[in-house]
């Protein structure tokens, strides 16, 4: 017969929520956890992480590492923000932050072949952002204006699908271009936008 042989690895302490191997470097993974922390580990090295940094103000429940620019993972939260983050300069403030969802965050995913386009559901619905899209001089002083108002729509927001009870999953289609699958307590949706 054959034998087992039991590697030590890592305790978190907390419990892990979510884990998202590197799509670049074959022994490297990222986890979310309970602790607010988003960390880096490398299977080479058992014990600690060579990463760590609090990322959300609650719990972070999702991450997904963008295939196409490895340096990007998104991350979720309890408290409905979802932030992006460039590991070449991890533990500094995200690169973007987006605080207009009022419900815990249950699932996000980059597009697998769009570097900017993102999908990600809360307990409520679904959304597609391009986070390539810019905003120009008087969409800035606009935003200026709103920036009291934390749940201003972004102009990154392209799509949102609602109808659904507690979301709990979206993921794009591998091969077809803007298709997206969603999972909920009413059943499961399967949508192109309209407007992609």
């Amino acid at each position: 017969g054959g034998k087992w042989a039991i590697t030590p690895g890592w305790e978190a302490g907390t419990s892990v929520e979510d884990l998202q191997w590197s799509p670049s470097e074959a022994t490297v993974f990222a986890s979310a956890d309970c602790n607010k922390n988003i960390s880096i580990f490398d299977v080479r090295k058992t014990g600690s992480p060579m990463l760590a940094h609090k990322a959300h103000e609650s719990d972070v429940n999702v991450i997904s590492w963008n295939r196409n620019v490895t340096n990007l993972l998104a991350s979720g939260s309890d408290d409905g923000v979802f932030s992006v983050w460039d590991l070449r300069m991890f533990g500094k403030d995200p690169l973007a932050r987006f605080t207009t969802h009022t419900t815990p965050i249950t699932s996000l995913e980059w597009h697998p072949t769009d570097e900017s386009m993102i999908v990600v559901s809360d307990e409520s619905a679904v959304f597609v952002y391009d986070l390539s899209v810019e905003e120009d001089a008087e969409e800035i002083a606009k935003t200026n204006a709103l920036a009291e108002d934390e749940n201003a729509i972004p102009a990154q927001l392209l799509f949102l699908h609602a109808g659904s009870v507690s979301n709990k999953e979206c993921h794009w289609h591998p091969q077809i271009p803007s298709l997206v699958m969603t999972t909920a307590l009413t059943g499961f949706n399967v949508f192109i936008p309209s407007n992609l």
